[in-house]
Order: C-alpha cells, then sequence, then structure tokens
C-alpha cells in the first residue's frame, strides 16, 4: 500500500496528539509528589471556575500563592 506525502503527515501529526496524550495521562496516574487536602481542595475549586469560564490575571494568582 502506497502513501502520499499528505496521507504521511496527517498520520504523523495524528502520532504527535497521541504521544501527548499518553504521556499527559501518564503524568496524571504518577504523581511526583503528595498534595494535602487542603491543596486538592483549592485544585478542585479552580478547575470549577475554569470550566465555568472564570479566570483572574497572573498578577493576583501570584499574589494568592506567593
Amino acid at each position: 500500500m502506497e502513501m502520499t506525502a499528505t496521507e504521511m503527515k496527517i498520520i504523523g501529526r495524528k502520532l504527535d496528539r497521541l504521544e501527548v496524550e499518553v504521556m499527559r495521562l501518564k503524568a496524571r496516574l504518577i504523581p511526583t509528589e503528595k498534595i494535602s487536602e487542603k491543596e486538592k481542595r483549592e485544585l478542585k475549586a479552580a478547575e470549577k471556575r475554569i470550566a465555568k469560564g472564570e479566570w483572574i490575571s497572573f498578577e493576583e494568582l501570584t499574589k494568592e500563592f506567593s
């Protein structure tokens, strides 16, 4: 079976996306450090804000975590 250059590029891009997805999933499955219950609650709250489309500026973020 022969493939055109365009088909090869498409397959290459799909493989790249799959590789990124596998790396992302791997990172979620193998945590590098344990987080506290408070940090877990903060992360869940942040995920909810993001899902609602809410955001804060970088300056506010750095103030909150410094």
